[in-house]
C-alpha cells in the first residue's frame, strides 16, 4: 500500500528541516526504500526513511501538535513511542486504526489520543513485550 498525502508531507517536511541535498535524499530513498520517488514508497519503506531522518536528527512534531499538553494524559513522547512500536510490531503495516482497535480490545481504549499517562506505561511495556516475542 503506497505512503499517504500525510506521509509524503512529513517526509518532505523532514528533508527541509535536515537540510538536505536533492542527490542525499534521493540515494537515501533508493537505499531505505528501493525508489526514486517518495510517491512510489510503500508503508514500510515510509518507516525506514522515518528511522534513517530521526537518527540524522529529525523530530517530529505532529504529536505534539495534536494532543498538546493534557493534565493525566499520555505525553506526546508516550504517544509518539506508543505509535512506533506499534508500526514495528505490524512491520509498517499499522495504523491509527488499526492501533485503535488493539487498544480496545486490550485496554478497553477506543483511540490512542484517550490514553492516560499511566494506561500508556502499560500499553508500552505490552507492545515491547510483543515485539521482543515476534523478535522485531
Amino acid at each position: 500500500m503506497p505512503v499517504d498525502r500525510k506521509q509524503l508531507s512529513l517526509i518532505h517536511v523532514a528533508k527541509t528541516r535536515l537540510g538536505m541535498e536533492d542527490a542525499d535524499y534521493r540515494a537515501l530513498l533508493k537505499r531505505m526504500g528501493g525508489v526514486d520517488s517518495a510517491k512510489n514508497l510503500d508503508l514500510a519503506g515510509f518507516q525506514r526513511m522515518m528511522d534513517a531522518f530521526s537518527r540524522l536528527g529529525f523530530h517530529s512534531d505532529f504529536a505534539e501538535r495534536n494532543f498538546g499538553s493534557r493534565v493525566g494524559m499520555a505525553s506526546a513522547r508516550q504517544v509518539a513511542m506508543i505509535r512506533t512500536l506499534w508500526g514495528r510490531f505490524t512491520g509498517g503495516e499499522g495504523d491509527d486504526a488499526s492501533l485503535g482497535k488493539w487498544l480496545e480490545k486490550k485496554f478497553k481504549i477506543s483511540s490512542v489520543r484517550f490514553i492516560t499517562r499511566e494506561a500508556a506505561q502499560k500499553v508500552i511495556a505490552a507492545l515491547l513485550a510483543m515485539c521482543e516475542r515476534v523478535g522485531k
